[in-house]
């Protein structure tokens, strides 16, 4: 479990949305549970750094917090933060099933990835893992014959 202990944050206003933002900003890949309370004795030693951390998406950016807090230590965050997945995991192919040469259809661990949520920044981060600099476009739908074949591996 990766906790948030130095500079304590409170969970009123905190959400699956702030647990992916504050991951994804210490270099995460995501997260995949958080929870709340007086959990460490170290805690009492901590000052409660934020509170009211809000927000609407899944990046830091999207987010309001106060440094002025109305809490205590047993509303302090603490995140299971999941590292970055290997970038051996991402592969493209073509219509054959074979490299695609950065160009074709996107397979995780040898399966499909599906459109939902998928972004420019997913776009963008994925092309990161995979060594290219940029991405040019993306687009989602049935294209190849060989996705009858495939299962979904990743969604969401």
């Amino acid at each position: 479990m990766m906790d948030l202990i130095a500079g304590q944050t409170a969970t009123d206003s905190f959400s699956d949305n702030s647990a992916m933002a504050i991951c994804g900003l210490m270099g995460y890949d995501g997260f995949d549970s958080w929870t709340n309370g007086n959990l460490f004795d170290i805690q009492a030693n901590l000052e409660i750094g934020l509170d009211e951390v809000a927000c609407s998406a899944g990046s830091w950016d999207s987010c309001t917090s106060t440094t002025s807090h109305d809490c205590g230590h047993n509303e302090d965050v603490h995140l299971n933060c999941v590292p970055e997945a290997d970038a051996g995991a991402f592969t493209i192919v073509n219509e054959a099933g074979e490299d695609g040469q950065g160009r074709g259809l996107l397979l995780y661990n040898g399966q499909t990835v599906c459109d939902d949520h998928f972004s420019d920044n997913s776009a963008r981060a994925i092309c990161g893992l995979m060594g290219f600099d940029i991405f040019d476009s993306w687009t989602n739908g049935y294209l190849f014959d060989i996705q009858d074949n495939l299962e979904i591996g990743l969604d969401d």
